[in-house]
């Protein structure tokens, strides 16, 4: 499957050698690192990093003049010595230091015009066709000296990231300067809007250098604080829903005049750390604006910061809530972190440690569309090409592309196996009325939280979407929903009917509303708050600031309720995770997980703070747990509390439900038991333990699974053979079966070739023109075809094909 665009994002490090062909020596080595991929996408770009955006602040017209660049390594605005040290051993985030030895010459924009120039012309002459290249703004202090941020126009700086007030706020004003520039040759007038003088001298400095976009890196655009969990209505404590409307329309503002002043170029985004809903109760970020009146703009891509802190729950969850909705005509775009320009880290070489798990984790996400289809990200953007030196090993492209072109091959091609519908415009609705914002900041935390517990959720679909979705887009799919979805009469309406049609609910939250209540069987109680003990879970913390309120819900009698799992305390209980089932559902459940965040904050802290697992169990394992309800046993047998559960997704490509994960600590074992049986992951053992398949847990997987039993104990194993036979596309070998029943889903187009025989040599000279060997029934589901039988012992070889 082809990109539409491809961008390599780059600084101007590599091209040390600042004669016309030392640059066009780079470009080629650019274009040859990243070929293969080249060749699979439609449009290509480059995107520079040349400086920090000030170069664009800055700029006046005259290309003989000088601008900062970005040739530091560590921070380049440093604002504080937190360490105290004298400055020889102070680190890069306190004292940045030049990329290499010796004299750095100056870059004139002349020079970097002439630079952009010979890019298209080599790449015009080995591909044929056109290069795009793209400018970058950045509103924080890390790449290059500003100036203009932090010593003329400081009163634009509100966010407080890397100490002090370092990150431009889009919607702040300027005071009055006389310095001459590009759009404003007499200078700033004072209370001029940030957003129309960034416009106007992007418009002039993309022309005149010959840019074809621009890039509004680090959250820029999407609030005050766009890396923290506070923001302006947000202070880690306490949410200000009055202000929410005065925010929203300044943020909507800052677009509306960036757009007017320049209104021709296109725009590309990084967007926030975060999720949607969490932007919109930080920060009262009005994205659904955005998206819709903002012409071509590109949405953010994942954040690259789960590289940093290992929150991939975060990243994903963020990611899945910002492609919920598009802008119109609009895809969205996955952005892969091999190198780092400016903090002496190359990802995938150390953070990753070479293991692709944050391509197999994130590019197993897909969208549903309005018609129930699945969308796959149609843009690549990599962060970056260029090391802190400067030095492109190729190395990196070497062994990144291979699993780049994996991944987009095992792609999602229907809804994976969790649903999450994700209340896009309600949220937004219910922010701007100042109402529920503790529950959507809890609920997008409850799911952040539990991902990273290994809640295989890598499907979203908005309610708009949901809505309108043909019922068999979503047949035999669990749908987790937050409980503030039920504001939307029409999705509560359908959620009703795929509840009557035999479906399957994940509702998380607290239970607040009339049909909410109704549907569940719950009536309200005395809020309890505080430490709970939770038989079969374990001690957990519930703090009613960060999840969404106290638990103030329990069952009304008679209403039939199974309790799955109860918080207690001082004899008092409350359900934590019950299921619901009715007669008139026709086989249809429903799962409630109330769902506790188990972190703090404290008041203006940029992040929150987990609880102690020695002390306290994660509340958001729950949800994990809670699937066992609807046949998905997903276990994990850890070394200790303390030790970080894997993360895991689960999706569908040509009739096999691929797993891709990372086990995040090695030492763990999962064992699975899904409603087709114990997953067999070709080419893998498993020992069968209870009918779960066990295996350790792998650093990165991307695994196929087209086979799943029911059988007691055993160790099986499920081997890719040789085909022998003309005509024969495939062959599985299974291995140790005892009398265990077989479910073999078989490629979509290749479904009346199956064929069961043994495992012998002779065997396998069978042609597919011969028979089964063994009975099965072919049945459909949801998913797709599958084959069922029974009581197969000893080995069975699994063939299919065409016949020549």
């Amino acid at each position: 499957m082809r990109w539409e665009k491809l961008d390599l994002e780059v600084s101007l490090k590599p091209f040390q050698d600042r004669s016309a062909g030392g640059y066009e020596r780079v470009a080629e080595q650019i274009f040859r690192q990243w070929k293969p991929l080249i060749d699979e996408s439609e449009r290509v770009s480059v995107m520079f990093w040349a400086a920090d955006g000030s170069e664009i602040l800055d700029y006046n017209g005259r290309m003989e003049d000088v601008f900062e660049w970005a040739k530091w390594i560590g921070v380049a605005n440093p604002h504080s010595n937190s360490s105290g040290l004298p400055p020889e051993q102070q680190n890069i985030h306190e004292r940045p230091r030049p990329y290499r030895a010796g004299d750095l010459p100056d870059w004139t924009y002349g020079d970097f015009r002439q630079l952009l120039g010979i890019l298209r012309r080599v790449f015009r002459r080995q591909f044929g066709r056109e290069l795009r290249i793209g400018a970058t703004f950045d509103p924080g202090p890390e790449f290059a000296v500003s100036s203009f941020k932090y010593e003329r126009h400081p009163e634009i700086c509100r966010g407080f990231c890397l100490g002090g007030k370092t990150f431009v706020c889009c919607y702040t004003k300027l005071h009055a300067d006389d310095r001459a520039y590009a759009a404003y040759p007499d200078g700033i007038p004072e209370g001029e809007p940030f957003g129309r003088f960034l416009g106007r001298q992007c418009r002039r400095y993309l022309s005149d250098m010959g840019f074809d976009y621009i890039w509004l890196s680090n959250g820029f655009g999407f609030g005050m604080e766009t890396w923290g969990a506070t923001g302006a209505i947000f202070d880690g404590c306490d949410f200000a829903p009055e202000k929410a409307e005065e925010v929203r329309r300044a943020m909507h503002d800052f677009w509306r005049d960036f757009r007017r002043e320049c209104p021709e170029f296109p725009i590309e985004t990084r967007g926030t750390n975060l999720s949607t809903g969490m932007d919109l109760t930080s920060d009262a970020t009005p994205l659904r604006e955005i998206y819709r009146e903002v012409p071509d703009l590109e949405i953010p891509p994942n954040s690259p910061w789960a590289a940093l802190d290992g929150d991939f729950g975060m990243e994903l969850a963020g990611w899945m809530s910002h492609a919920a909705e598009l802008p119109p005509g609009k895809g969205f775009p996955f952005r892969y972190y091999i190198h780092d320009i400016w903090f002496m880290n190359s990802p995938w070489l150390d953070r990753y440690g070479r293991s692709p798990h944050d391509i197999y984790l994130p590019m197993a996400v897909a969208r549903l569309n309005g018609s129930g289809e699945a969308e796959l990200p149609n843009a690549l953007h990599l962060l970056s090409i260029d090391d802190s030196y400067g030095r492109m090993p190729d190395q990196v492209p070497q062994e990144v592309i291979p699993h780049l072109a994996d991944a987009r091959r095992t792609a999602p091609d229907q809804a994976g196996p969790l649903v999450w519908v994700y209340p896009f415009d309600e949220y937004h609705d219910l922010v701007y009325a100042g109402e529920r914002l503790e529950e959507i900041f809890a609920g997008d935390y409850l799911i952040r939280g539990a991902l990273n517990c290994g809640l295989p959720l890598n499907t979203v679909i908005s309610t708009g979407n949901f809505v309108s979705a043909p019922e068999k887009a979503l047949a035999g799919r669990v749908l987790v929903v937050p409980t503030t979805v039920t504001v939307n009469a029409a999705a509560a309406a359908k959620l009703e009917r795929f509840l009557a049609a035999g479906g399957r609910v994940l509702f998380y939250g607290p239970a607040r509303g009339e049909w909410i209540e109704s549907l569940l069987g719950l009536v309200p109680a005395s809020p309890l708050d505080g430490e709970f003990d939770v038989i079969g879970f374990g001690r957990v913390r519930h703090l009613a600031r960060y999840s969404g309120g106290p638990l103030d819900r329990v069952f009304a009698p008679g209403a039939g309720a199974e309790t799955v799992f109860e918080y207690r305390q001082d004899g008092e209980a409350r359900p934590a995770v019950a299921r619901v089932a009715k007669p008139e559902w026709n086989g249809g459940e429903a799962l409630w997980v109330r769902g506790s965040n188990s972190f703090s904050m404290e008041k203006h802290c940029h992040f929150s703070t987990a609880f102690d697992r020695n002390v306290f169990a994660p509340a958001e394992a729950m949800l994990r747990g809670a699937l066992a309800k609807f046949g998905w046993r997903i276990e994990f047998d850890k070394y200790s509390a303390t030790t970080p559960d894997p993360r895991l997704t689960l999706r569908w490509h040509d009739n096999a439900l691929y797993f891709s994960g990372f086990g995040t600590d090695t030492t763990v074992t999962e064992r699975f038991r899904f409603p087709d049986g114990a997953p067999l992951f070709t080419g893998a053992d498993a020992l069968i333990r209870n009918g779960s398949a066990c295996y350790p847990a792998e650093r990165a997987v991307n695994r196929e699974c087209r086979v799943f039993l029911g059988m007691k104990h055993g160790r099986v194993s499920c081997r890719e053979q040789i085909s022998l036979m003309p005509g024969v596309r495939r062959r599985i070998l299974l291995d140790g079966l005892d009398g265990a029943r077989v479910v073999f889903r078989p490629e979509a187009e290749h479904v009346e070739s199956v064929r069961f025989t043994c495992g012998r040599y002779d065997d396998a000279k069978r042609t597919l023109l011969e028979p089964s060997l063994f009975e099965s029934k072919l049945e459909y589901d949801g998913f797709g075809p599958k084959y069922i039988l029974e009581n197969i012992s000893g080995d069975l070889l699994i063939s299919w094909g065409e016949e020549n």
